[in-house]
C-alpha cells in the first residue's frame, strides 16, 4: 500500500501543482502567483526545490530522490549553421533536465502516457500486477526503464484512468428522477402545445443577445441603397448565382408539375400495362375486325391505367395537401409511443451505470478537464489500441525544447539545481 502522505496532496490553500488530472490541480494552477523575487536567494532556491518536487516525484522519498540525482546535466547541442546571419540562437534548457531521471521509472511513463491519472494510480497498477514489461510482470513502480523497452497495461485499467467516475446506485437514482420529471413536464407541454414546442426546438438560439432598441435603430440606419448593393456584389463575388434566388412560390409550383409528370411517366411504364398491350396487339395484328379476346384486353388496360392514376393521385394528395389541411395536434402521438415505450428512452439503464460490473462510468466517456493535460512526450511511441508503449530513449534537451515536460518555469527548475547542487557539495 502506498504511504499516506502527511498533507493534502491537492490542498488549495498550498495550492502546490501535483502530476495528476485532477480539476482542482487543474484550478492550482490557473490561480498560481507570480513568484516573489524580492525574497533572499536562500528563500527562491528553497522554494523552487519545494514547488518543483512537489510536481516531480512527489511520490518519492527525497533520500531515494538524492540517489538518483545527478550532478552533471546532459543536453543535446546542434552544430552552428553558417548560413544563420543573424546569430541569434535559443538556449538550452539545460536545467530541465534536473529531474530526468525521474522520467525513467515505470510509474511516471506510464503517468506520461496517459494510462493513468497520477503516478500514484500507476503505482497502484503496478502493484496489482497489471502491467509488464517486455511481456513479464513487474510489480515495482520504480523499476527503472531502458531504451526500447516495451511496457503495456490492461485495457480496462486505463480506461477505469481515462474515464469518467463510477457514480455511486444513490447518486445514479437521482439524476434518473430528476432527468424523469424533466422530461414528463415535455411531453405534457408537448401534449398541450404541441406545435409552440415544435418551433420552440427548432428555432435557432439568437447569437445578438437581448433586443436593444438602440442597436436595432442603428441596424435600421445602416441599411442604405449602397450597403445593400454593397453586400449583393459581395454574393455575387462569393460564387452565389441568380439562380439560386428563385422565389419560393416558384419553387413550389416546380414542385408540383414535376409531380404531375412523374405521375403520368409512372402509368405510361408500368410493365403490366405494357404487357396488357404487347398481348393486344399480337391478337390484333392479322384481323380485320377486334376479337372477343382483344376487346377484353383494351377493357383490361383501361381499367389498370385508371387504378395507377387513383393510386398515384391518393399519394400525391398525402404528400402535398398537407399543408392546406386542418391541422391535427395528435399527428405525433405513433411517434411519441414509439419514443417513450421505454421510461430512459436517452439511455439504457440507469444513470452511469448500463454495466454495474465495470470500475467506470458505462457507456463510458472520458473524464472532465482532460485536455490541458494530454501531452504525449517525444520519448514515448504509444499504441492506445492496444495500450501499449515503447519506451524510446532517456529525455533529452535541445535549443528551446526540453523532453521533460513541467509546468514550472525555466528559473525554477535552475534555482533548483542550485540548491540541490549545493547541498550536495
Amino acid at each position: 500500500m502506498p504511504k499516506k502522505p502527511s498533507s493534502p496532496l491537492r490542498s488549495l490553500a498550498r495550492g502546490l501543482l501535483r502530476a495528476s488530472w485532477h480539476k482542482q490541480n487543474l484550478y492550482n494552477f490557473f490561480k498560481k502567483e507570480a513568484y516573489r523575487r524580492s525574497a533572499s536567494l536562500y528563500q527562491q532556491k528553497w522554494e523552487s526545490k519545494r514547488e518543483t518536487r512537489a510536481y516531480h516525484g512527489d511520490h518519492i522519498t527525497e533520500n531515494n530522490w538524492l540517489g538518483v540525482f545527478k550532478k552533471n546535466l546532459v543536453g543535446a547541442e546542434t552544430l552552428h549553421d553558417k548560413d544563420d546571419k543573424s546569430g541569434e540562437r535559443e538556449p538550452v534548457p539545460i536545467a530541465l533536465q534536473l529531474y530526468a531521471p525521474i522520467e525513467r521509472r515505470l510509474d511516471m511513463a506510464m503517468f506520461r502516457a496517459m494510462f493513468a491519472s497520477s503516478p500514484r494510480q500507476a503505482r497502484e497498477f503496478i502493484s496489482s500486477g497489471k502491467v509488464k514489461v517486455n511481456g513479464s510482470k513487474v510489480k515495482h513502480g520504480f523499476y527503472p526503464l531502458r531504451p526500447g523497452d516495451v511496457f503495456s497495461v490492461e485495457p480496462e485499467c486505463v480506461l477505469t484512468a481515462v474515464g469518467r467516475e463510477k457514480p455511486s446506485e444513490g447518486f445514479s437514482k437521482e439524476v434518473d428522477t430528476k432527468q424523469l420529471e424533466a422530461f414528463e413536464k415535455f411531453k405534457e407541454n408537448c401534449k398541450e402545445d404541441p406545435r409552440n414546442m415544435f418551433e420552440q426546438k427548432f428555432t435557432p438560439i439568437s447569437v445578438d443577445g437581448p433586443y436593444d432598441p438602440e442597436r436595432l435603430y442603428q441596424k435600421v440606419r445602416a441599411m442604405t441603397v449602397e450597403n445593400l448593393m454593397n453586400k449583393i456584389q459581395d454574393l455575387t463575388l462569393d460564387g452565389v448565382s441568380a439562380e439560386d434566388l428563385v422565389a419560393k412560390g416558384q419553387m413550389e409550383v416546380e414542385q408540383y408539375r414535376d409531380s404531375f409528370q412523374a405521375g403520368e411517366a409512372v402509368t405510361a411504364d408500368d410493365p403490366s400495362i405494357s404487357q396488357l398491350a404487347t398481348e393486344y396487339f399480337r391478337l390484333d395484328s392479322t384481323a380485320s375486325e377486334p376479337s372477343a379476346e382483344a376487346k377484353d384486353l383494351l377493357k383490361r388496360i383501361a381499367q389498370r391505367r385508371v387504378e395507377i392514376q387513383q393510386t398515384e393521385l391518393q399519394e400525391f394528395v398525402r404528400l402535398f395537401r398537407g399543408a392546406a389541411s386542418v391541422y391535427d395536434p395528435r399527428w405525433y402521438y405513433p411517434y411519441l409511443e414509439e419514443y417513450c415505450g421505454s421510461p430512459l428512452p436517452w439511455q439504457d439503464g440507469a444513470y452511469g451505470l448500463q454495466d454495474p460490473s465495470k470500475p467506470y462510468f458505462t457507456p463510458w466517456t472520458p473524464r472532465t478537464f482532460l485536455a490541458p493535460f494530454a501531452i504525449v512526450p517525444w520519448h514515448l511511441e504509444i499504441s492506445y489500441k492496444t495500450c501499449h508503449a515503447v519506451y524510446l530513449r532517456d529525455p533529452i534537451t535541445r535549443r528551446g525544447h526540453s523532453e521533460v515536460i513541467s509546468p514550472l518555469p525555466l528559473y525554477m527548475h535552475e534555482n533548483a539545481y542550485l540548491f540541490y547542487v549545493r547541498d550536495r557539495q
